[in-house]
């Protein structure tokens, strides 16, 4: 590793951070549609600032990805892909935020404002890795592509797309996913893999308009129907009940477990934080661990029918509605399973009920024996003198099955966040010492996997 290269990061990382700042003053919340525009030509303009040829790839429909690339001289034939999105959460509630989310201010050593981890912070850090050599070294040590998207935060509803469209500009040997950092301990954190989803909406419907209550002794409730077909998905135990739900489940390997079992859980602070006594069925080490990793699960995310404001008023509704999220694992085919649903609920009697889909991504994970994923656990150690943790697969979502399936390239999530970043809450913030030492660490993972063959 070029000493030269770790030290301009020491040396102009306060640089660095008022481009961050500068990204972060924009807004870009894909929800409603502000800033998108604006976010997307800012990141391309910094791009090219950097050194990075740039441009906007557009499907119609979508918010633009913003592709840039860079090509070595002295090794052309290796190209790592960084992975990042210029979209972020909406900052509401406002008035919890202790600084307006679009003035990113620093104060105790870090950085606050909407999408400075998640996920400005982590593309600026990658923007001046590349600035870092082109500086020192007058090149970079291997081809850099970077897929900026605008959708991540919505579900990613138009990647896939963009994949068919422009996939062969994305070829590469390896991707450094969006997210990362270090643990609670201290400790870098390397994630091989997310679960995947399907989301869905389920909606009972009953007479055309919501009726006296009275009527009850003769007008079936459409929320009664819903409740019992809820009922019927999952099994006191937890297990999901549709035929063949787990029959393309793919286990894990021996080498998977082995990094299993030396993850740390922090079940105390899991359970003190969300005021539970335990966890499903009683379930603790080795088991939970699998749960997260590895578990597909059955979610309602939330309930809809008649009147629910304060007080009573007597009706009975003219329709239910249940939204639901199902993660799913490694083998498991959403498109499959949206059917498996749909025929499940016909064979029960509820056939008349309607199946909204809100999106599905397949999950995805990366062997931990991979040399993109040794490189960086070497990196790990030179620059935090200790070693990592290798998280077999995140329990959220990401579009990474499209990197992985589509490409066949290797992805591992590292990255400048740390335990307490309030992604996706007001306050949001990164530390400068994360974003120092990451931006490093993500240096030093790049050398090595240029040494593997």
């Amino acid at each position: 590793m070029a000493q030269q290269v770790l030290d301009y990061v020491d040396q102009n990382h306060q640089r660095f951070l008022v481009d961050l700042e500068r990204l972060v003053h924009q807004p870009s919340v894909a929800a409603k549609n502000e800033g998108m525009k604006e976010c997307a030509g800012l990141v391309a303009k910094m791009m090219e600032e950097t050194g990075v040829r740039a441009e906007l790839l557009e499907v119609v429909g979508a918010f633009p990805v913003v592709y840039g690339e860079i090509r070595s001289r002295k090794n052309p034939k290796r190209t790592v892909l960084f992975y990042d999105h210029y979209d972020v959460q909406p900052a509401e509630p406002l008035e919890l935020w202790e600084t307006p989310p679009f003035e990113p201010s620093i104060r105790e050593g870090k950085m606050f404002g909407r999408g400075v981890a998640d996920n400005k912070g982590n593309l600026v850090s990658r923007l001046k890795v590349v600035e870092s050599w082109l500086k020192t070294e007058g090149d970079v040590p291997c081809n850099f592509k970077f897929l900026v998207e605008g959708e991540e935060e919505i579900g990613s509803l138009h990647l896939e797309q963009y994949f068919e469209q422009y996939g062969e500009k994305f070829a590469c040997d390896g991707v450094v996913w969006e997210f990362g950092g270090v643990d609670e301990e201290e400790r870098p954190t390397i994630t091989l893999g997310v679960k995947g989803i399907l989301y869905v909406e389920l909606e009972a419907k009953g007479p055309v308009r919501d009726v006296h209550s009275a009527n009850a002794a003769i007008v079936d409730n459409p929320a009664w129907r819903l409740v019992r077909a809820l009922e019927t998905l999952k099994d006191k135990k937890d297990r999901i009940l549709i035929p063949g739900w787990y029959e393309d489940v793919k286990p894990f390997t021996k080498e998977e477990l082995k990094y299993l079992k030396a993850e740390p859980l922090h079940e105390k602070a899991i359970k003190e934080e969300l005021g539970i006594k335990t966890f499903i069925g009683g379930m603790k080490g080795l088991e939970a661990k699998k749960a997260l990793a590895g578990k597909p699960t059955c979610t309602i995310c939330g309930l809809v029918s008649g009147w629910t404001g304060p007080g009573s008023k007597t009706v009975l509704p003219s329709k239910a509605l249940a939204k639901i999220d199902f993660r799913l694992v490694l083998g498991q085919k959403p498109k499959v399973l949206l059917e498996r649903l749909k025929k499940y609920l016909r064979a029960r009697g509820y056939g008349d009920m309607v199946v909204r889909e809100y999106g599905m991504e397949e999950a995805a994970r990366t062997p931990p024996n991979d040399p993109f994923v040794q490189s960086a656990i070497r990196a790990a150690k030179e620059e935090y003198s200790k070693p990592p943790v290798v998280s077999i697969s995140s329990a959220g979502t990401g579009p990474m099955y499209l990197f992985t399936r589509d490409l066949k390239a290797p992805c591992i999530c590292i990255g400048v966040g740390y335990a307490y970043t309030r992604g996706h809450s007001p306050n949001e913030n990164i530390r400068i010492q994360d974003f120092v030492k990451g931006t490093k660490w993500l240096a030093r993972t790049i050398v090595n996997f240029v040494k593997t063959k």
